[in-house]
């Protein structure tokens, strides 16, 4: 069974994802003295925000910006059909019009087009 993915699903879920995996690999090996940038006990005293409130705006951000680019993607792509539809409707005019020209044209058709 072949599962299908939209682009407009992996370019919403995909940053989230590898987001959140690099925010496990920090918090892995964040536990460890020496790859640290600042200690334990200096890094408790500078922050003034607790982590569930850190996640907490974090999950916040991310729905936000979820559904900010799922109408954007959705809007772009309907007014993209609109214009691909323009587009051919002119096309189709100038097609019909230059070959009524053609038509009443008394040159040769080679030296007309």
């Amino acid at each position: 069974m072949e599962v299908k993915i939209s682009d407009e699903f992996l370019g919403t879920v995909a940053p989230l994802v590898v987001y959140w995996i690099y925010s496990g690999f920090y918090v892995l090996f964040g536990s460890s003295e020496k790859y640290r940038l600042h200690s334990m006990k200096e890094e408790d005293d500078k922050n003034l925000v607790s982590k569930k409130t850190v996640v907490k705006g974090v999950l916040l951000q991310q729905a936000i910006q979820a559904v900010v680019a799922i109408i954007l993607f959705t809007v772009i792509y309907f007014f993209w059909n609109c214009l691909l539809d323009f587009v051919f409707e002119i096309r189709a005019f100038i097609v019909r019009y230059k070959k009524s020209i053609r038509d009443r044209d008394l040159m040769w058709f080679c030296v007309s087009c």
